[in-house]
């Protein structure tokens, strides 16, 4: 079973703090216990999916498929979605959707998302009236993984604020995987490293990426992402 803290004594601080910021992180989110349950299984359970932007369009690959390219197809894949984010525009991670299909454990998490109590404090820290629904992903950054400077404001969607549950026990700084913001010229501001049990929100219209995961750290930085929607 999941369970999510109750965060009663905080909400007025977290409230200041996205007014003034635009994001706040809502340390001990998941009983800890639970958070530790599904943070073990995500890093050896979960299946994922290779998901990157090439030739002008986000493409997604298995590990299989990606080892049965020959040594050159590798490279030539590579080095065409690292030219791409050169210029800015890219990423490259795994991820698997998390749906009714899902394992149990995903479901449950998403469904503590969703349950009235949680969308109710992450209306009240926001302001965000409008919050009805959360969707969510399982996201694994490997060694050279990244997600270049973005918003997630698109037109046509109806995502009002960003979330990352971090699920990496113990993370260092120096291993990248940050979330860094920065300002519209982009000036790079603030930055996060991965933090576990801890839940990030933040505004749809803050420009932020996913820094490049160092080719010296010895474990993926693994997570839960997605958006609450109107």
């Amino acid at each position: 079973m999941i369970r999510i803290n109750s965060q009663d004594s905080q909400l007025e601080q977290y409230k200041s703090d996205f007014l003034e910021n635009g994001i706040v992180r809502i340390n001990n989110f998941l009983e800890s216990e639970d958070a530790s349950l599904l943070s073990d299984f995500v890093r050896s359970q979960v299946e994922f999916t290779n998901a990157f932007f090439i030739d002008n369009e986000n493409k997604e690959a298995s590990d299989k498929q990606i080892g049965e390219l020959s040594a050159e197809q590798r490279r030539s894949l590579y080095m065409s979605i690292y030219q791409n984010a050169a210029q800015g525009v890219g990423f490259l991670y795994g991820r698997q959707k998390i749906n009714d299909t899902s394992d149990e454990p995903l479901k449950e998490l998403l469904s503590r998302l969703n349950e009235s109590s949680t969308l109710s404090l992450i209306s009240a820290i926001t302001s965000q009236s409008s919050i009805s629904h959360a969707d969510g992903q399982v996201t694994r950054y490997r060694v050279g993984d990244f997600l270049t400077r973005h918003v997630d404001d698109i037109p046509g969607e109806t995502r009002e604020i960003a979330y990352v549950l971090g699920l990496s026990p113990q993370w260092h700084a120096d291993w990248g995987g940050l979330l860094q913001q920065y300002s519209l010229d982009g000036t790079p501001e603030k930055s996060w490293a991965p933090a576990f049990n801890t839940l990030t929100i933040f505004n749809v219209k803050k420009v932020h990426s996913v820094t490049s995961i160092a080719p010296f750290a010895p474990e993926s930085r693994y997570s839960i992402t997605g958006w609450f929607r109107r």
